[in-house]
């Protein structure tokens, strides 16, 4: 009986890894799309008093595009942007932001606070756009006040790659 029983489990979990392996698509046929270029887009700030923190919210079609590198712009903190990409819930959404530390004033005037290079899947894409509604796309001033977009702009452009 226990000769009969154990044959049983052996012939049971065999037959369902086999059965598993004919619906489970293989590993290895899952491709990621092969990136056919690049462009880099620069982040600007213009007009502005007192910047001392940025986030942003930039959506993209994640079909067409991948971001593949980030570099600070120089303007507002010289550390490397944090960022969010390809969250659960906002899958085309590329969240970051910089900082400057201590007690200091914040930035005036015109700058570039990124650069990002983005990869191509298809010759027609459609080019990444600033969020400004909804997604916490926000400035700062060294008082930890929002600054309004009455006056300052915030604007995303092809620039020459690095």
């Amino acid at each position: 009986m226990l000769l009969m029983l154990t044959a049983l489990v052996l012939c049971t979990s065999v037959s369902g890894y086999a059965l598993a392996t004919l619906f489970a698509p293989p590993s290895e046929t899952i491709q990621e799309p092969v990136i056919k270029g690049t462009f880099a887009m620069n982040l600007e700030v213009a007009n502005v008093n007192d910047l001392y923190a940025w986030q942003v919210a930039i959506v993209y079609e994640p079909s067409q595009l991948k971001v593949l590198e980030m570099t600070p712009g120089g303007f507002v903190g010289d550390d490397y942007p944090f960022f969010v990409n390809s969250t659960d819930s906002f899958e085309d959404l590329l969240l970051f932001g910089s900082t400057l530390y201590g007690k200091v004033g914040g930035k005036n005037g015109d700058g570039k606070l990124a650069t990002i290079v983005f990869g191509y899947f298809a010759e027609n894409y459609d080019e990444p756009k600033i969020a400004l509604n909804g997604f916490e796309t926000f400035l700062l001033d060294s008082q930890g006040q929002l600054i309004p977009f009455k006056n300052t702009t915030l604007t995303l452009t092809t620039a020459e790659q690095p």
